[in-house]
Formats: C-alpha cells, sequence, structure tokens
C-alpha cells in the first residue's frame, strides 16, 4: 500500500472522540510530541488540537532526513499580541515573536530549509534554517515576491493562513507551480472560514478540490481558466482527513487536503 493508501487508513483512526484526559504513557508518534513540545494545534494537546500531525507524520517519513525546502504560510499564534483582535491581525502590521509550527518542522527535518510567510511580522523570530517573509496571500505580487526571494522549488507547501475560501484558491493556483513535480501542496482547516474574511461569492476550497477531482474543472472566481487547466495537468491525487478536534470531527472527513503534484 502507498503511502497516500495508508494515510486514507489513518483519517478513520484520527476521527475519534476528543479524550478528556490525557496520559505521559500515552502512545505518541515523534512529529506530535514535536507539535505539542513547540505549542502548535497541529498536535493534539493545544488549542485546537487537530492531530494533522498524524497525518504529516505517516506522509513525511521517509523525507525526514532529506534537504527538502518547505514553505508554511500562516504562523500568528495565541501568543503574541492582538491574536484575539481580527481586525487587527488580519490587517497585517503586527509584531510577532512565535512560531510554535516552524520550530516544529525545523525539529523534526535537521536539513531541511524552512520558510514562513505571513501578513503580520516575524523577524523577532529566530530559528535555525528558518526564514520568515512578510507578506499577503491575497495578493499575487506578494506571492510572487515569495517565490523571488526563496526561489521556491519548494518540496512541500502548507496553507495554515487565513482560511477564507478565496485566498486558499489564490495561494494555491500561485503557488503550485512552484512545487517540485512529486511534491505536496497541503490546506488545512477547509471547514473553518472566518466570516469577516470569507467573500459571500467564493465557492468552498473542499467543493472545489472535489469537483476538480471528479471532472478537472478547478475554475472558479479565483482561480482562471488557464490556472484551472495547470492544476487539472499538474494534479496526481488530493486526499482528504479529519481534524480530531471535536468541532470538526462530527462533520465530516474533509477538513485536511493532501495534494500531490504529478511527478
Amino acid at each position: 500500500m502507498n503511502v497516500l493508501g495508508r494515510l486514507s487508513n489513518l483519517a478513520y483512526r484520527c476521527l475519534r472522540p476528543m479524550q478528556t484526559l490525557k496520559l505521559l504513557s500515552d502512545p505518541i508518534d515523534d512529529l506530535t510530541r514535536l507539535a505539542n513540545q513547540a505549542g502548535s494545534d497541529k498536535g493534539d494537546m493545544n488549542l485546537s488540537r487537530h492531530c494533522y500531525t498524524r497525518v504529516y507524520g505517516e506522509l513525511f517519513a521517509s523525507l525526514r532526513s532529506e534537504p527538502i525546502r518547505l514553505l508554511e504560510i500562516g504562523l500568528l499564534h495565541i501568543q503574541d499580541p492582538d491574536w484575539k483582535r481580527p481586525s487587527l491581525r488580519n490587517a497585517g502590521g503586527q509584531l510577532a515573536s512565535h512560531a510554535p509550527s516552524l520550530k516544529m518542522w525545523a525539529d523534526y527535518f535537521p536539513n531541511a530549509e524552512i520558510f514562513g510567510f505571513d501578513i503580520n511580522d516575524f523577524s523577532a523570530v529566530s530559528l535555525e534554517r528558518v526564514r520568515t517573509i512578510q507578506g499577503d496571500m491575497a495578493d499575487r505580487a506578494d506571492l510572487q515576491r515569495l517565490v523571488d526571494l526563496t526561489g521556491g522549488n519548494f518540496d512541500v507547501v502548507i496553507d495554515d493562513a487565513s482560511h477564507a475560501s478565496h485566498h486558499q484558491q489564490i495561494a494555491l493556483s500561485a503557488l503550485l507551480p512552484h512545487v517540485k513535480p512529486g511534491g505536496y501542496y497541503i490546506v488545512e482547516d477547509l471547514r473553518f472560514q472566518p466570516l469577516e474574511l470569507e467573500r459571500s461569492d467564493a465557492i468552498k476550497t473542499r467543493d472545489v478540490l472535489r469537483r476538480g477531482v471528479s471532472t478537472g474543472d478547478y475554475q472558479t472566481t479565483c482561480i482562471g481558466s488557464e490556472e484551472s487547466e495547470y492544476l487539472r495537468k499538474w494534479i496526481q491525487s488530493i486526499e482528504f482527513f479529519d481534524s480530531l478536534s471535536l468541532a470538526s470531527a462530527l462533520t465530516r472527513n474533509d477538513s485536511l487536503a493532501v495534494i500531490q503534484k504529478r511527478a
């Protein structure tokens, strides 16, 4: 069974009720342990406790010692000022000093180059082999500047940013061309779109991806016909997985999309 096949089974293993008591003796995979230590909600102890690391640990195990290039979009953390003031954090320009997921990735991938991209200022974050760049994922010029500054050619891109549907689709169409053949583009939190950012005419990204898999048509108000054709040509597969957070675990198994680019 290939990696994505094993991950399909993992989706069901992750779909379980929230534990009210977690014991230190409970079995835990290495990436989840690193997420929990760093304070990331990609593990199973902090904030929303999504448990995405159970998927990532299986997906990236063979890449762990490789000199990969990983980009994460969206870094702001609850420990930073103005986390609970969406009007400020969504406008950008806030000075942030914590990036738990970047620390988790740097610890998990000891030979990787790690890049972080956020509308807020993360220049105060200092981690070995990690570089942060400030910009707006809804602005194609900013996304191109990100590619120019980093050189693109990413093995893995993870979108954990605003979660607004149109933002997700702009970033996907702009950045998938800069993912290496055979690499991964991942979109988190497909069932949480903030009301203050979501456009009324936006098609949910999970629905766009499902339609694309079925028909080859990814076109939306944010994804043009040429971009849709590129996605049709280059997307090898899309697998959906659930979040362990109680709010989404009781809905459907499509909070996380793992897109693999054709080799």
